[in-house]
């Protein structure tokens, strides 16, 4: 295959390759989705699959490497970057990459030879993996066959910017590189990692305490659908009450509400009919006021984080005055 052939190739299945990483893309969003987790906020910039210009396939396929089928071999003519926030984050993708049932995910030859060649470079930078279908696809009024690979990258913040500043100034360069630009390099490496591990034990203690230790907020959403029957949803309202009040949850406080509406069942209506109408009758932490209100009115008038009108409301709800 000439020059002139793989060109014309690539042409006619650009629009192929593009409908195969539109469906990664959006297969792993999906996959996000059932775990709990909202891809716009869980990918730190928009996922968007990347083909390959004319004259870099050319340039890898003819002049760069050797291979003996220049166009089946270059397994990046369509690409797809995953930046995430923390090194957990990159292992979530990876999970759902290695496991989904709709391909195959090798990690990517051309990179792991890099590795080895350049370990300065490559030592801490994305993980590539090359993704095809294990059978053929319909999608997007496009059949994708089994071959059709796609090269995908996964990366933390801090190491996007490292793969960028060496790739493209150092990888790149048409200059001898000297021994001081490696070795600060090398010290680059060392502190993103040091840093990444940072962040992954500082999310961790923000993360830790009873909410999540006695899983409220998921314990809390299912008893409120149901009981009210309604879907909840979770707002940074909620956070600031759960927060404020941390000390008063327990691993029975689900039990302590339900038997506050066994008490008053009244409250379920006043939920149902006000769900539509004001955004904290919509989330599942109004039970917890509820119960604050009823079992610490003077602590929670004190404490109380929001609009005092949100919890004058709330005790009307419950039959409660705050004036005594």
């Amino acid at each position: 295959m000439n020059q002139e052939d793989l060109l014309n190739k690539w042409h006619s299945e650009k629009p192929i390759y593009e409908a195969w990483g539109q469906f990664i893309a959006l297969n792993i969003s999906l996959s996000l989705e059932k775990l709990g987790k909202n891809p716009k906020s869980f990918f730190k910039i928009p996922v968007q699959e990347r083909l390959k210009e004319d004259s870099s396939l050319i340039d890898k396929a003819f002049v760069r490497k050797t291979y003996n089928n220049p166009y089946d071999d270059v397994e990046d003519k369509v690409g797809l970057r995953f930046i995430v926030l923390l090194i957990d984050d990159v292992k979530t993708i990876m999970d759902i990459i290695t496991t989904h049932d709709s391909w195959t995910a090798i990690h990517a030859r051309d990179y792991e030879k890099e590795k080895e060649e350049k370990p300065l470079l490559f030592a801490y930078q994305s993980m590539h993996f090359i993704l095809r279908p294990k059978k053929e696809i319909d999608f997007n009024s496009h059949i994708i066959p089994s071959h059709i690979p796609c090269e995908v990258q996964i990366r933390t913040l801090l190491q996007h910017a490292h793969a960028e500043l060496t790739h493209d100034a150092i990888y790149k360069s048409p200059n001898k590189i000297k021994p001081n630009v490696n070795r600060t390099v090398s010290k680059c490496m060392a502190l993103i990692e040091t840093t990444d591990d940072f962040f992954c034990e500082a999310t961790k203690a923000l993360k830790a305490g009873p909410v999540t230790e006695f899983k409220i907020i998921e314990r809390l959403d299912s008893y409120f659908l149901k009981k009210i029957g309604l879907h909840s949803s979770y707002e940074k309202s909620s956070l600031i009450i759960f927060d404020t009040f941390e000390n008063f949850i327990t691993e029975d406080l689900v039990d302590n509400i339900d038997m506050l509406l066994d008490r008053k069942p009244f409250l379920i209506n006043k939920i149902q009919d006000k769900y539509f109408i004001f955004k904290i009758y919509q989330q599942s932490v109004i039970l917890f006021a509820y119960w604050l209100i009823d079992t610490k009115k003077r602590r929670t008038q004190e404490d109380w984080p929001l609009d005092r009108k949100i919890l004058e409301l709330l005790a009307t709800d419950l039959s409660i005055s705050l004036d005594n």
